[in-house]
């Protein structure tokens, strides 16, 4: 399996606690030519109220956004509620992913994401994302991309982009 342009559903699993924003915007770019996508973002905006600029994101299309309140839930309670996120959009048939985290807990949702039918997952993180969490995946991005992209791929590639080309594409649509 591959993640190649088609009207196959693509989840996107944003760890809003270990990833800047304008990783969200760079891994947007590249999600942009497979449609239709459905963006997770889970956040405890009571305590963590910087976040609130993810308010100008939510008339975008495909974007859910919980709130989940670490004072009743938890440290983990993120990271827990992104696991069972993945878990809803693997029962509704979503093979293919790309998650945003350089957090090694995730390599949990990689395994869950694999474990009966086969999923195409492509990480995207920093260059400090430990050889755990790069091996979980089928493809790491690192961010921010380097002047010659570095891309981790266990299969090979049928065409490469230019983070050029990434980067041009990445403003939204109106």
């Amino acid at each position: 399996m591959t993640l190649e342009s088609s009207n196959t559903t693509v989840g996107i699993l944003y760890d809003i606690e270990n990833a800047p924003f304008e990783m969200l915007n760079y891994t947007l770019g590249k999600a942009r030519r497979f449609q239709p996508c459905r963006t997770i973002v889970i956040s405890d905006w009571e305590e963590r109220p910087e976040q609130k600029r993810w308010e100008k994101l939510l008339r975008r299309p495909g974007f859910t956004f919980r709130q989940i309140s670490r004072t009743f839930l938890g440290k983990n309670s993120l990271d827990s509620a992104l696991y069972d996120s993945a878990k809803l959009l693997y029962e509704e048939g979503v093979r293919r992913y790309f998650i945003i985290t350089t957090d090694s807990d995730f390599v949990r949702i990689a395994q869950m994401l694999n474990s009966k039918e086969k999923s195409y997952i492509i990480g995207v993180g920093t260059k400090q994302a430990s050889e755990t969490l790069r091996n979980a995946y089928d493809e790491f991005i690192v961010y921010p991309a380097e002047e010659k992209e570095t891309v981790r791929k266990k299969h090979t590639r049928k065409k490469a982009e230019t983070a050029e080309e990434v980067l041009e594409t990445a403003e939204p649509k109106a």
